[in-house]
């Protein structure tokens, strides 16, 4: 929880520095979408399920067709425990009979650069860093998460702007290692994402 309040207090003073930029350089607004995650890892279903999110975003012009774009999510994710669960973790501290479905709430915080091929059309790519502020799960037998905290990744997609609206397709590929129930097998988080952007200014 400590990370998520710092996380959140370090989005909060970028944002709130736009007063100090120049503003005609800066545009921001709010987001929706929904997302189908899934971990790669033994113990785990490979299958996407379907997730949702929103939050708010902002971009600074850097040159006429380069934008950085902070932003600041909140998302909920959807797992599945797979059947031979307890082949590889009943040894370690993992719980026989665990529920099978997970649910998982990060903040996150992309930080992405942003090029508009064309005046409508851009790609985007960038570091994320999510913090779980919720966790749904009884993977392991002593009350622990069976999920680390932290998530760092990688997102690349690309953005159609029409207006004040933007419509967006990404995918973010987890870098850091999930797991919390053993050190023998990684987990690594996959989302493909679709939403929509709504410029305020």
């Amino acid at each position: 929880m400590k990370q998520a309040l710092k996380l959140t207090a370090i989005i909060a003073l970028i944002f709130f520095s736009f007063q100090t930029l120049q503003a005609q350089n800066w545009q921001y607004g709010v987001k929706v979408d929904l997302n189908y995650a899934t971990v790669q890892g033994n113990g785990l279903k490979n299958k996407l399920t379907l997730g949702y999110g929103g939050g708010i975003w902002a971009n600074y012009a850097i040159t006429k067709k380069i934008r950085f774009q902070p932003e600041l999510s909140l998302a909920q994710y959807n797992y599945t425990k797979s059947g031979d669960f307890d082949k590889y973790y009943k040894n370690d501290v993992g719980r026989v009979g665990a529920n099978e479905k997970i649910r998982l709430a990060n903040i996150n915080m992309p930080l992405l650069l942003r090029y508009d091929i064309i005046p409508w059309v851009s790609v985007l790519a960038g570091p994320q860093i999510g913090v779980a502020v919720f966790k749904d799960e009884n993977l392991r037998k002593d009350g622990v998460s069976g999920f680390k905290s932290t998530d760092i990744g990688i997102v690349g997609g690309v953005q159609a702007n029409l207006g004040s609206v933007g419509i967006f397709g990404r995918f973010t590929q987890g870098l850091s290692d999930i797991n919390n129930v053993s050190t023998k097998y990684k987990w690594n988080s996959q989302r493909v994402e679709f939403g929509l952007l709504l410029r305020v200014k």
